[in-house]
């Protein structure tokens, strides 16, 4: 939980916008993703992203939070096309779009918190 915490912030700290670093490597990695983003801009998309993660670190060993929560988004997604290949495409980028902010700051471990948490987190969204 530390190791979330410390390299979010650190990461808001540096880029507040880092969310568009995200999408960017998303992008440049998986062009066919940006079809399923036409419902919001993407300064929306960005802000929804960062309060998403926010509230998902803080809630990270909260399971009826996690269900309550994201179960319905993971529905969501689905309605877009979302498509299970594609959380492991998110969250490649994800990992990598926070260690490039954390630069140094950056280790392996933070490197596996990130893609346990992010596991944990697909986990409530994926429709059982």
């Amino acid at each position: 939980q530390q190791l979330l915490e410390e390299s979010y912030e650190l990461a808001l700290l540096r880029d507040a916008d880092f969310p568009r670093l995200f999408y960017d490597i998303l992008f440049k990695t998986r062009p066919s993703t940006r079809a399923l983003f036409k419902s919001n801009s993407l300064n929306a998309q960005r802000t929804m992203l960062s309060k998403a993660l926010l509230a998902a670190i803080d809630h990270l060993e909260d399971d009826a939070w996690l269900t309550q929560h994201l179960a319905p988004l993971g529905k969501g997604h689905l309605a877009y096309g979302v498509t299970p290949e594609m959380y492991d495409w998110v969250g490649d980028a994800l990992v990598a779009s926070i260690a490039e902010v954390c630069v140094d700051d950056w280790t392996l471990a933070h490197e596996a918190a990130w893609r346990a948490a992010y596991q944990r987190l697909v986990q409530a969204m994926r429709p059982t």
